[in-house]
């Protein structure tokens, strides 16, 4: 045994309120949820600071394993207002995939529509327990435009059993979220999705937590020496977020 029995929940699925109940079948239905209040302006405005010198220190508009380039990204780690729905939909026993961050400069061309994962939903039956979990959380701290390059979707494709087309055409049910600063938007990793082109003088800029079932490996090591103090001080649920439990 590696780990220590504190870490594991007690109760595989948490109790869910009437509005949880809600926003967990319109998830479950459409691939999306838009989640008001996720941050406060205080939090957008360290956050913003803090990405601005990532950036600047890095010199590229996207960069892997946030939580290793300053300490004021792990605030969203155990984000309560996004884990307590993250974890309505799959359960307690999660932990953390992935943390990245991007900004789109004016400019920026269309992206081409994708899922997160290659893993294909097979229409001629897909294995048992094949089908992915993966639930990811866009902080967007700049107000999304239709000019600045929002994140367009296609509401409900996390169910359908094709890849994306090649190219970004244009779906007839296709939604671009104009989410603001402070709101953050889940969505299953399997919906059709893509960043939009940015037609606009500002750069748009985001960061992008995403959480999986925590028997599946994760994309990041969280071996740095950041991630290491968080797991060795934190609680429980961090340690399982960070991936203390290596073997089940």
């Amino acid at each position: 045994m590696s780990y220590s029995f504190e870490i594991v929940p007690k109760q595989m699925n948490p109790t869910l309120s009437a509005d949880l109940e809600r926003e967990v079948r319109f998830f479950l239905k459409w691939g999306y949820l838009i989640v008001d209040n996720a941050i406060t302006e205080p939090q957008v405005q360290m956050l913003r600071h803090a990405l601005e010198g990532v950036m600047s220190r890095k010199q590229a508009m996207f960069t892997h394993q946030l939580l290793e380039e300053d300490e004021v990204f792990s605030m969203l780690l155990d984000n309560d207002p996004i884990l307590t729905r993250i974890k309505a939909i799959m359960g307690n026993c999660i932990q953390l995939h992935s943390a990245t961050a991007r900004v789109t400069v004016p400019g920026d061309p269309d992206q081409d529509w994708h899922r997160d994962h290659p893993w294909p939903i097979d229409s001629d039956s897909t294995p048992y327990g094949a089908n992915l979990s993966q639930i990811n959380c866009g902080y967007y701290l700049d107000e999304l435009t239709n000019e600045n390059g929002p994140i367009v979707i296609v509401p409900g494709s996390h169910r359908v059993s094709f890849r994306p087309p090649v190219g970004h055409p244009i779906f007839p049910d296709e939604m671009s979220v104009l989410a603001k600063p402070g709101q953050a938007v889940l969505f299953d990793g399997s919906l059709f999705h893509r960043g939009s082109a940015n037609r606009s003088d500002g750069s748009r800029r985001a960061c992008l937590f995403c959480y999986q079932n925590a028997w599946v490996k994760s994309r990041e090591t969280f071996t740095g020496p950041m991630i290491r103090k968080l797991r060795e001080n934190g609680s429980p649920e961090v340690r399982m977020l960070l991936g203390e439990i290596e073997r089940w």
